[in-house]
């Protein structure tokens, strides 16, 4: 049996969506092959998405069911090893396990009551900001055909499309 080409999978994908030279859009069937080819594509893509989705959902428990039935013993060992030395952190071939001091969090329980302290205690911890909605200036636009200063009307044509 004769091995397959290796240089098919080194190639540059490129290469390998290269259509062929002599192909050309110029009738109904062309035009038909050339959508198909669109639509298998994005169908694949959807594919390899939901595969990788389901790798990654896989890949995420295994993580977790080796950290709640191990976390704790390796937590320990750890802890063990970095106090025999004066280590802050224990490399393995693997990976590195070592232990970091996350600083203080605030968390914004009423955040109107936070607000009306920070009007009189720390007015530097507001910020006031002013928001367009473009939408309505969309509306104002399509309505009156008045183009506002500091704006611009752009696109509005025709966009091609395959579906």
């Amino acid at each position: 049996m004769k091995a397959s080409n290796s240089t098919a999978i080194t190639a540059p994908v490129s290469a390998e969506l290269e259509p062929p030279e002599t192909f050309a859009v110029n009738d109904t069937t062309s035009a038909n092959w050339v959508v198909r080819k669109i639509i298998e594509a994005r169908a694949y893509a959807k594919h390899v998405k939901e595969w990788a989705d389901g790798e990654l959902r896989r890949a995420e428990r295994e993580e977790q069911c080796f950290l709640h039935a191990y976390g704790r013993q390796l937590e320990d060992w750890a802890r063990a090893e970095i106090a025999k030395g004066r280590r802050k952190s224990v490399k393995l071939p693997a990976g590195t396990l070592g232990f970091r001091t996350d600083p203080p969090k605030l968390d914004v329980m009423d955040e109107m009551k936070l607000i009306a302290w920070c009007r009189t205690s720390l007015p530097t911890a507001l910020r006031i900001e002013t928001h367009i909605f473009k939408q309505h200036v969309k509306d104002h636009f399509t309505i009156t055909g008045e183009c506002p200063d500091g704006a611009s009307i752009s696109g509005g044509g025709q966009r091609f499309y395959v579906r």
